[in-house]
């Protein structure tokens, strides 16, 4: 068997330029295809600009409530490692809040 000069493996005949190029465009055409699938038209809905502004102001609405879960998260690990909880250690910015 002979080493192909193209892919480097016993037994693969090598690939011709034009079959090559072939390959290629068949390949770009998939891809595109997909890409065309995937990505909405216009007006099917919001643009990815619309969407991430959306999450922003979701995740930016859930800041108390993530402020609180963090908080409660670092009493219970306070309590479990034997110091003082986070609310009853003066000077805590995270307990003046409670």
């Amino acid at each position: 068997m002979k080493m192909s000069e193209t892919t480097g493996r016993r037994g693969i005949s090598p690939v011709r330029g034009d079959d090559l190029w072939e390959r290629l465009r068949a390949i770009e055409d998939k891809l595109s295809l997909i890409i065309e699938i995937l990505s909405p038209e216009d007006s099917d809905g919001p643009t990815l600009d619309e969407i991430l502004g959306r999450l922003v102001t979701l995740i930016a609405a859930q800041n108390p409530m993530l402020r609180r879960i963090d908080l409660t998260t670092g009493r219970v690990l306070d309590i479990q490692e034997g110091r003082m909880p986070r609310s009853a250690r003066p000077n805590d910015e995270d307990g003046a809040d409670a």
